[in-house]
């Protein structure tokens, strides 16, 4: 808890707090503490990572990065992640030392207008070569040498290795999984539900959907293709019945052929819900999560929970803060969800026709 305290980048101490009780019970994460499992350790480096990072403390984070892969080849994404970081953080300084000599008041700029601003400055000032862009590229060479290294010893492991993959290679098969995201998204707004809905919220998408008739339009046949030709059914997903995920697909998804398709408005509130919480952040930061959100998710084979821990928790330690109240929900959703868990993992245990060992359920 006190990691995830320190990790929330958040002036209201109270509400920092409340909120890293609250994941630190995320059930997700949580149930697999009391296993002899990889997820612990893994997302345990990867936030200590992260706290590091953003404490400008980057060759430790570094350090710790090189651990988390150890645990999970994919957590390279999130040393690629702090990386990117520090890249938006001499970028931001930059801008600042650049334009403020031109009375051009950078915290003003919504999100597009700073990017062309950020294009257009790099652009000039490297062709002019600049001591500015020169000094640019020298702090973050300085400051990101330690991710490059982790990020070369990774290179050399996928070539020795001839994969990223350790294990069975065959289930583990890298593929465009678009609809991976609209998972995501749907399984952030229900741990989420308390901050990212309410009447309130629910009545301001449908005017806005009003507004920009266009935009839903498009949204939903972006979707439909993703859906159509881009679902995939994981033989793990289908035949293992030990999982949340298995009821899920099987009692909601498999119901029918159509349910996929009429899933897709709720998709579109996720995701616009779930963008209303990023808005106090930058548009650098904004592009940079989004890529490695979609690189943690979509080339994924297989709809699994667990993979969707850590973009969740990045996520839910840079949304704005609710009330108090609300937080207060959260926490009491995860407790209930976690002792529903525990309890059919230690109390209800089964067998299967063709296995005579002992199986129970589990995320």
């Amino acid at each position: 808890m006190k990691l995830l305290c320190y990790t929330i980048q958040d002036s209201d101490g109270v509400k920092s707090c409340m909120t890293a009780l609250a994941l630190s019970m995320f059930p997700v994460i949580y149930f697999f503490t009391f296993l002899y499992y990889t997820d612990p350790g893994s997302i345990f480096f990867v936030l200590i990572m992260y706290l590091f990072c953003i404490s400008d403390s980057h060759l430790t984070a570094a350090l710790f990065g090189g651990i988390a892969i150890v645990f999970r080849q994919t957590n390279i994404i999130w040393v690629v992640f702090c990386a990117g970081l520090v890249l938006r953080k001499q970028l931001q300084l930059w801008l600042k030392e650049v334009y403020e000599k031109k009375d051009v008041k950078l915290s003003e700029l919504n999100d597009w207008d700073m990017l062309k601003l950020a294009v257009k400055g790099l652009v000039e000032n490297a062709m002019k070569r600049n001591k500015l862009v020169i000094k640019l590229v020298k702090n973050v060479a300085v400051n990101v040498i330690g991710y490059v290294l982790v990020g070369v010893c990774f290179a050399a492991f996928v070539v020795l290795n001839k994969g990223i993959v350790v294990g069975d290679r065959t289930q583990h098969e890298a593929c465009l999984h678009f609809p991976q995201l609209f998972y995501f998204l749907t399984i952030t707004n229900f741990f989420a539900f308390f901050q990212l809905t309410s009447p309130y919220k629910i009545l301001d998408f449908v005017k806005i959907c009003w507004k920009h008739p266009i935009l839903v339009v498009t949204f939903s046949c972006i979707a439909l293709l993703m859906v159509r030709y881009y679902t995939y059914e994981h033989m793990y997903l289908l035949g293992d019945n030990r999982h949340y995920a298995f009821y899920v697909w099987h009692k909601l998804y498999k119901r029918h052929d159509y349910v996929k398709y009429i899933l897709i408005p709720g998709y579109l509130y996720c995701l616009w819900a779930f963008l209303t919480e990023l808005k106090h952040r930058d548009i650098f930061w904004k592009i940079l999560y989004f890529i490695c959100l979609f690189t943690a998710t979509v080339p994924q084979k297989l709809l699994e929970y667990r993979y969707f821990v850590l973009p969740y928790l990045i996520y839910r330690m840079n949304t704005r803060y609710s009330s108090a109240v609300s937080l207060l929900h959260e926490l009491l959703l995860y407790l209930v969800i976690n002792a529903v868990t525990i309890y059919l993992f230690t109390q209800k245990p089964f067998k299967w026709a063709h296995d005579d060992g002992v199986q129970r359920f589990m995320w």
